[in-house]
């Protein structure tokens, strides 16, 4: 079993940030045996729980202690202290020491900052509200839970987030209207054929769509009461979720002096351009990436967690397939689906509810869609990662492709 490191056992592992990555990494120490103290620092009041189960929860398909992603164990094998509601403001990363929001230091042997991403929010003039909010956080729940029963839910941005949370919030019984600039949702994952299938169920559910459009006003004075849409039509809708996008949380560090790009700068074993500070998840960036899924921030962890009990282990970034769950559909993503030059091969079956595409440049797969059956997804990642030619597109498209002669 790898052991703690010798001389730092007086001074504690500080994790800034509670969040998946997080909660991984604290998962993956306890199986290591890691001996020195902890202290975890999040501004959140609920602590390493899983986000992507929110929709879920929302309609009551978990509860709270189904979404813990720490168990008992952990919390009994680990020396961990928890400071919730609190924020790191600055790290003296020359005397390791940090500065706390209730005004306390802290000194430390290890930093990892896991401060996660924040929604972006539109870009236009209204009045700040708990009506206009994003869906990312427990307590973003508990007020979309309890909202008047015939509220008007409108849900900005046609993506993963979006759709999971116009989902859950149809469960509930509320009107709900999706806005897509985009002429169709998932414009990132899938091509048009495969999305509409997925658009299909969301019309049958009773979830207004509304795309190729975007919000050009929002009255919300003294109240969110209605939003001017680009298409010329109004929703009188009392909440807007905003869903286009999140940006890393990087305040930590640029506060700190540690470099910073889009996200936190870090080399393959997720150290900082500072001494003894770590980073990983979606707040962090190497060489030109962000992770804005969970396994690439999951692997980080682990990574880091072998590092800090004396390994010298690295991170590779792999073929970023996007594996989703939306609206009881499976739907996954892999390789390079906007390739322009590409020739796309598509095979819908309306009745099953299932579709698949994929993307050729010559005789050669770049990259797949599939929805409904996931059977293929091995296959076409290999294809991808060996480059392998295909003799037959068709054969290529049902799973049968051979080696071109």
């Amino acid at each position: 079993m790898l052991q703690s490191v010798t001389g730092e056992q007086k001074l504690p592992l500080l994790i800034i940030g509670f969040g998946m990555a997080a909660a991984r990494l604290l998962n993956k120490l306890a199986e290591l045996g890691y001996k020195s103290p902890i202290v975890v620092v999040s501004r959140e009041k609920h602590l390493g729980y899983n986000r992507i189960q929110l929709t879920p929860w929302l309609s009551g398909e978990r509860t709270d202690d189904e979404l813990a992603l720490v168990n008992e164990d952990v919390w009994s094998t680990l020396s961990i202290k928890t400071l919730p509601l609190t924020d790191v403001t600055r790290l003296d990363t020359h005397s390791n020491t940090a500065y706390l929001s209730n005004n306390e230091t802290l000194h430390y042997s290890k930093a990892v900052i896991a401060t996660g991403a924040s929604p972006r929010m539109p870009a236009l003039d209204y009045y700040p509200q708990p009506a206009i909010r994003a869906f990312r956080t427990l307590d973003d729940g508990h007020y979309l839970r309890n909202l008047p029963e015939d509220s008007h839910i409108a849900v900005l941005g046609g993506g993963l987030l979006g759709l999971e949370a116009a989902w859950g919030l149809r469960q509930l019984g509320y009107q709900v209207s999706l806005i897509q600039v985009a002429g169709h949702v998932l414009n990132r994952q899938l091509n048009k054929p495969l999305a509409q299938l997925l658009e299909q169920t969301f019309t049958d559910a009773g979830i207004h769509l509304e795309l190729n459009t975007q919000i050009e006003a929002i009255e919300s004075v003294p109240v969110l009461s209605a939003i001017k849409l680009s298409n010329g039509k109004t929703l009188n809708a009392n909440c807007l979720i905003s869903a286009i996008g999140i940006k890393p949380s990087c305040k930590v560090a640029l506060s700190s002096g540690i470099d910073c790009n889009f996200g936190i700068l870090i080399n393959n074993r997720m150290q900082t351009s500072a001494k003894d500070v770590f980073a990983l998840g979606e707040c962090a960036e190497l060489d030109g990436h962000i992770f804005g899924l969970v396994a690439p921030a999951y692997e980080q962890a682990e990574v880091l967690a072998r590092n800090l009990c004396g390994a010298n282990q690295t991170f590779a970034i792999s073929n970023l397939d996007t594996r989703l769950k939306i609206s009881g559909m499976d739907v996954f993503s892999t390789g390079d689906i906007s390739n322009a030059k590409a020739r796309v091969l598509t095979l819908v079956d309306e009745k099953n509810l299932r579709a698949r595409a994929v993307h050729l440049l010559g005789n050669q797969v770049i990259g797949a869609e599939l929805i409904g059956d996931l059977s293929l997804t091995t296959f076409y990642n290999e294809l991808i990662r060996t480059q392998q030619p295909v003799s037959d597109a068709t054969h290529a498209l049902t799973g049968r492709a051979n080696n071109a002669a």
